[in-house]
């Protein structure tokens, strides 16, 4: 869901203090069944896979997926697509998108795992797994396992290979809840040890297998580095993103290479967050453009807006750190793309969010301009996303405006000398850290810390002249 660009991140950031404890860092770890206890399951809806006569694919894919606490599976009575369906075609991935989410909407379940059983070229079993979530996530924090995208594995495998789809499927769900966050958070790390014992060993089996099982495993390592902060993390996803693209060259269609791109892009853009790299802002953009250029908008419309989205908050960043106005415009031109799809009527959280997107632009603009009145502008448009979507229903977008407001608030304070502002903008970033915490966005929390420090400080400063 949302993770709006938290302003001044880049510029004038104060050594972070010691990170909150937060619910999971405190439970999750030594006793998950307390992270878990009394929330909201994940629910995953596996469908027979389309080929697959004997109807053994999905019971197996249930059998190994079940018995894990925080998880609800449930089997649908019929494949998703029907045999012979070319789904290496984006056609018929985009139609089987399209029923699919009604299948979620209808059975209330966050998640579906579909697909088709194939014949390898050496004769042999193979299932073409894919997994769909109830919304495209627009922020290179959300899910990292995109709708078209695929993990072959061989039929009847065993539990390494099942850990690693468990993991992918995990990668695949866009949570929005506060309960749907802690059920994933909670629930990961284990799957990554084995996933990473499993991807790291010996690679046997096709091609498209292998290539496959990188890419789900770099899913994995992004989901973690966004999730923690973790550089390193990150920028082992890059190379193993990377590795898949060499490893799988042929084995890609186009629309799986532009995720994957995507997904290099979302990597580069929260390293250049969390390490102060602004050689990265550039080459996110071109990776975000690229990946643009080879997904067809009116097949995947849906991932076209996520995209134009992406390629806006890049283009912001790029702007923060040249210091040149002419990228804002673009970004402008990339949000309003995306909101030609997403319109107020049709899709008005999706409008909304890319609103809160817009709202930092005028923060941006209004330094770049010296003009004090932009930032009251941003800091109205971040209040009417704050006051639509509740605590309660929607923490992480409640958190995110707040956060944003924090940073307009703060930008007044400093251009106009106002300490009423600044102890507003602190008030806004401790109310948004409170819900980070809770949500176990690690990285985050030390974002809206750290611009709280610095806004505590200038108070300080004042109080002593």
């Amino acid at each position: 869901m949302v993770f709006g660009p938290f302003l001044d991140l880049l510029r004038r950031r104060s050594q972070p203090s010691e990170m909150p404890a937060s619910t999971f860092d405190a439970f999750s770890l030594d006793h998950p069944e307390d992270a878990l206890y009394g929330i909201d399951p994940l629910r995953i809806l596996i469908s027979p896979l389309a080929g697959d006569m004997q109807g053994l694919a999905a019971r197996h894919i249930h059998d190994r997926l079940a018995g894990r606490m925080g998880v609800s599976l449930t089997m649908a009575d019929r494949p998703l697509t029907a045999p012979g369906a070319d789904c290496s075609e984006p056609l018929f991935v985009s139609m089987a998108i399209d029923l699919g989410r009604r299948w979620l909407k209808r059975e209330n379940a966050d998640l579906l795992i579909w697909g088709e059983s194939i014949t390898t070229s050496e004769g042999r079993p193979s299932w073409r797994l894919r997994f769909l979530g109830r919304a495209t996530p627009l922020h290179p924090h959300g899910a990292t396992m995109s709708a078209l995208e695929r993990l072959e594995v061989p039929a009847l495998f065993g539990d390494a290979t099942g850990e690693l789809v468990f993991g992918t499927a995990l990668a695949a769900v866009n949570v929005e809840s506060a309960d749907g966050i802690r059920a994933r958070a909670t629930l990961f790390r284990p799957v990554l040890k084995a996933a990473t014992h499993f991807a790291e060993g010996d690679s046997v089996g096709t091609v498209a297998e292998c290539a496959t099982a990188q890419a789900c495993y770099a899913a994995l390592l992004l989901l973690e580095g966004a999730r923690t902060g973790d550089v390193k993390a990150l920028e082992r996803a890059v190379s193993v993103y990377q590795g898949a693209l060499i490893l799988g060259e042929d084995a890609f269609p186009m629309h799986e290479r532009a995720m994957i791109g995507t997904h290099i892009a979302d990597a580069l853009s929260i390293i250049s967050e969390q390490s102060e790299r602004p050689r990265f802002a550039d080459k996110t953009v071109k990776y975000y453009s690229a990946a643009l250029s080879m997904v067809r908008k009116e097949v995947f419309a849906d991932d076209y807006a996520a995209l134009k989205t992406r390629l806006g908050l890049a283009l912001h960043t790029l702007a923060q750190t040249t210091g040149e106005p002419v990228h804002l415009k673009d970004a402008a031109d990339a949000f309003s793309a995306a909101t030609g799809i997403w319109t107020i009527t049709e899709a008005p959280e999706r409008w909304a969010d890319i609103q809160n997107s817009l709202g930092s632009l005028l923060i941006t603009m209004g330094r770049l301009t010296h003009e004090p009145g932009l930032f009251d502008k941003a800091a109205s448009v971040f209040l009417k996303i704050a006051e639509s979507r509740s605590r309660t229903s929607a923490p992480l977008v409640w958190a995110t405006a707040l956060a944003n407001i924090g940073a307009a608030l703060k930008e007044k304070g400093v251009a106009a000398r106002n300490a009423d502002c600044l102890r507003q903008a602190a008030q806004a970033f401790e109310q948004a850290a409170q819900v980070f915490t809770e949500l176990n966005l690690e990285s985050n929390v030390k974002v809206v810390e750290t611009q709280r420090e610095h806004v505590l400080l200038m108070l300080a400063a004042q109080d002593a002249r």
